[in-house]
């Protein structure tokens, strides 16, 4: 998928403030700090989302549209800590309802740095449970050696295939040494197409 066009269109607090669902759309999520907004600028070539090195920076539904045919959607992330029960509740019960209202391909990202959190096999199980269409983006690929990438991406396999029963599709990316953005939003476009 080549980016022709690019545009923030709106940040919405709420589903009932989405734009119109004339598009497909990409919903990136993953827990707080895991880039998912890096990601969102790497792949549209373009500091387009705002990324920060503190956990928990994105708070909205961000829209932004992509070859006037598409929406990219960075998404709160799930687990920040210092985030109140009662803004973490919200932000779960929103992401819920906008999944199941927008019906989204979801890109969900998990560090492959380190090895699988329970909270993103958690999150993964509920996509499934769902039976929501998703990908799984492995970031940070780049701060761990090539074993303990092996390593991590063996564990995944293993407690996912436990947990769901099957494999979702799964993608390498490190934002860093700029890999596997042309996969990446090849698969998108595929996805979309079908």
């Amino acid at each position: 998928m080549l980016i022709q066009s690019l545009s923030f269109v709106k940040s919405a607090s709420k589903i009932t403030e989405c734009p119109s669902s004339n598009f497909p759309e990409v919903a990136v999520i993953g827990r707080s700090n895991v880039g998912k907004s890096s990601l969102i600028n790497f792949l549209m070539g373009k500091t387009i989302a705002k990324a920060s090195d503190k956990p928990g920076k994105t708070q909205l539904i961000n829209y932004f549209l992509v070859n006037e045919n598409r929406y990219f959607v960075d998404l709160p992330g799930y687990g920040y800590a210092k985030a109140s029960l009662e803004q973490r509740r919200k932000w779960i019960d929103e992401i819920h309802h906008y999944f199941l209202e927008r019906k989204p391909f979801i890109l969900l990202l998990i560090d492959g740095s380190i090895p699988p959190q329970k909270i993103d096999l958690e999150f993964v199980s509920a996509l499934t449970a769902e039976n929501l269409n998703f990908a799984l983006i492995l970031t940070k690929t780049d701060k761990a050696n090539q074993k303990t990438l092996h390593q991590n991406l063996k564990l995944i396999k293993q407690a996912l295939q436990k947990q769901i029963g099957k494999l979702p599709e799964m993608l390498l990316s490190s934002t860093t040494k700029r890999q596997g953005k042309e996969q990446i939003l090849d698969f998108i476009q595929k996805k979309l197409a079908s």
